[in-house]
């Protein structure tokens, strides 16, 4: 079986993976506009919010970070070699200790929920620790089902199947949203939607179970062999554990932070990240979970090659993140003001969600290499260069919110508390990016062609200006236009804003893909001629 992808086959799974992504996406502004509604900003949806971050912040760094990431390399050679008993093997001892792992960790948060609740949002009052405390114990459980969907995700990609791993979040949303709009037309209490969330991770999980079967795998005997590739895969999931998802980590610590602050910043903080966290989704984590194996198959047969591809996709996340930093700046005063808090948040928190989101996507641009950078060192089998870059990182945020904690209460600066927690991300994310950077210089010996890079540079800056200035143009004579007739409304603050917006955008970004070579411009990734 040929398993190695070129790159025609990597730039379509990644846009495949992002179609299904930006669904998922458009299904989670829907989720979080809807929550809004049932919650509002306040002590119950700071207490949900908290309550739901714990297994999805355990979701992010334990099954979908650390533990594909050793996984998925140790499965991908065990199927690249024709092992297919090995491989079934390791699945069948990879969920004998992981989940029960996650089933002892829940056992602790039963018994220990109030103290657990405290612990994550150490700020809260007694009402929201009262909140908290209920929907945590139920939505704990939706761990097990998504780490469980984790490990199958990870042989699935090892055969080069990432339907399924990016279709599971829409299934999961469309349970969500369907849930949420019960609780609002029959005002059913929120323990009701906590049990829809369970549901949908059944429903992923389930679907990830048949799509394995499908694919040829089973849960076999544990061999020789499978004991074998599992040791190998323990021992580089307690580093990868700390290092794949410390943005992650940062965010949980910030929340931490926000619980001292006034009611409704851990919200305003959460949809901050969440609306960033769309073009993250769409475009660096699907292109980080294809080159995750394709990166691992590259080390056996051609690690030189590691250089030319780094450069390649730095400037291909440069090509696609600089336009889409742009347009969330533009749009994100319409977005809280007119679609997800309207009406449901003061004009002040409307202004506070605003400046977070600013802030957080100009991090934007090293939140999405670090995805790439991170998979590039797990898949040469490096935990401990990126354990490291990632305690500095995580060091800087740490120190970083305990400075902005005593600056807050000594000069009463409170209501800014959320734009400080957001910009100690960013700058560690850029701590991490640097990091990563050093190491691939210093101990792998990667060669960084730093000319071949600013060349592309200031090229692209060029096109983005004018490519910018013409988006502008067309959008305000459009305005001006529609200022006269009946749609003004629809299409300045309306429904029609969005296609008015991001279809402008996407004509755009197609005219500048089709005049890149009139500015000198070449990006490997997006060579439609295939070069192999």
């Amino acid at each position: 079986m040929n398993l190695h992808l070129s790159k025609k086959s990597i730039l379509k799974k990644t846009f495949q993976v992002g179609s299904l992504t930006l669904l998922s996406r458009i299904l989670g502004i829907i989720r979080e506009t809807l929550q809004v509604r049932y919650f509002g900003v306040g002590a119950v949806s700071d207490a949900f919010i908290t309550a739901f971050k714990m297994p999805n912040f355990f979701r992010h760094v334990f099954a979908e970070g650390a533990l594909s990431a050793s996984f998925v390399p140790a499965i991908v050679g065990s199927v690249k070699q024709g092992k297919q008993e090995e491989s079934n093997g390791l699945m069948t001892l990879s969920f004998l200790f992981f989940e029960g792992i996650i089933l002892l960790m829940y056992v602790g948060v039963l018994f220990n929920t109030e103290f657990i609740a405290k612990l994550i949002a150490p700020g809260f009052s007694e009402e929201q620790i009262a909140y908290t405390i209920p929907f945590l114990r139920i939505l704990f459980p939706f761990l097990l089902f998504i780490s469980s969907s984790a490990l199958l995700a990870g042989a699935l990609q090892a055969v080069n199947h990432f339907f399924a791993p990016a279709f599971g979040p829409s299934l999961m949303n469309m349970f969500y949203v369907v849930t949420l709009i019960g609780c609002l037309a029959y005002k059913l209490p929120p323990t009701v939607l906590c049990f829809g969330i369970l549901m949908g991770g059944i429903a992923w999980m389930m679907m990830h179970v048949y799509f394995f079967i499908r694919k040829g795998f089973f849960f076999g005997a544990i061999t020789p062999g499978a004991i074998k590739a599992f040791k190998n895969v323990l021992t580089k999931f307690l580093p990868c554990l700390f290092g794949v998802s410390i943005f992650e980590i940062n965010l949980f610590i910030g929340g931490m932070v926000a619980s001292y602050l006034p009611q409704g910043s851990v919200s305003l903080l959460y949809y901050g990240s969440r609306f960033m966290n769309i073009p993250l989704g769409i475009f660096a984590v699907a292109l980080s979970s294809i080159l995750l194996p394709h990166f691992s198959r590259t080390v056996l047969y051609a690690p030189k090659r590691l250089s030319f591809y780094l450069l390649e996709v730095t400037k291909l996340v440069s090509w696609v993140i600089l336009p889409a930093t742009l347009y969330f700046l533009f749009v994100s005063r319409n977005f809280f003001e007119h679609v997800l808090l309207s009406k449901k948040a003061t004009a002040f928190q409307i202004d506070q969600a605003v400046v977070i989101l600013m802030i957080y996507i100009m991090g934007l641009w090293f939140f999405c290499m670090n995805k790439i950078l991170l998979n590039l060192f797990y898949s040469m089998k490096d935990t401990w260069s990126s354990t490291i870059a990632s305690g500095v990182s995580a060091g800087v945020n740490v120190l970083g919110d305990l400075a902005w904690i005593y600056i807050f209460f000594k000069y009463d600066l409170t209501n800014v508390g959320p734009y400080g927690i957001a910009a100690t991300a960013v700058l560690a994310g850029a701590t991490l990016s640097m990091g990563c950077f050093s190491f691939l210089k210093v101990r792998h010996q990667f060669t960084f062609y730093f000319g071949n890079f600013i060349n592309f540079l200031w090229r692209y800056l060029v096109q983005l200006s004018m490519g910018t200035a013409l988006f502008y143009c067309i959008y305000s004579l459009a305005q001006c236009y529609f200022a006269t007739t009946a749609w003004a409304q629809f299409f300045a603050t309306g429904l029609g804003y969005w296609p008015l917006t991001g279809g402008l955008a996407l004509a755009i970004m197609l005219l500048m893909h089709r005049t890149k070579k009139i500015f000198g411009i070449k990006v490997y990734f997006l060579e439609l001629k295939e070069v192999l």
